[in-house]
């Protein structure tokens, strides 16, 4: 018979009765449980834009979210690339370095977004 916890996990994600749970022992309701559990959410790689306009930067934002970016606003711990238009904040920019994040300029990231391989010359 499976546990009480196993039992409420089973009611609310299987479509095994209460009847038929309660045959089940502990083993075959979790073999159940994690051959069918929800595939881990794939982690999108983090870029911040700087010294764009708003214009280019919601163009250049919109561009990497259709990509599978995730936009952040600021260098974050997490941040994969950093992207520099004509205008960059200094602060950023140091931050980027001092973490190894990559910068590209923005041709160089809609390259990234064609060919999937960063540019060996980043700016």
């Amino acid at each position: 018979m499976a546990t009480e916890k196993l039992t409420r996990i089973l009611l609310s994600k299987s479509p095994f009765s209460e009847e038929q749970i309660s045959q089940m022992t502990d083993a075959e309701g979790w073999r159940w449980v994690y051959t069918h559990k929800a595939p881990a959410k794939k982690k999108r790689s983090e870029i911040c834009f700087t010294g764009f306009s708003d214009t280019e930067k919601s163009t250049a934002s919109q561009l990497a979210v259709d990509a599978g970016f995730s936009v952040v606003g600021s260098v974050t711990a997490h941040l994969s690339i950093l992207c520099t238009g004509p205008n960059p904040g200094p602060n950023k920019l140091e931050k980027a370095s001092q973490q190894n994040v990559t910068i590209l300029g923005l041709e160089q990231f809609r390259s990234l977004i064609e060919t999937g391989e960063i540019p060996k010359k980043a700016s």
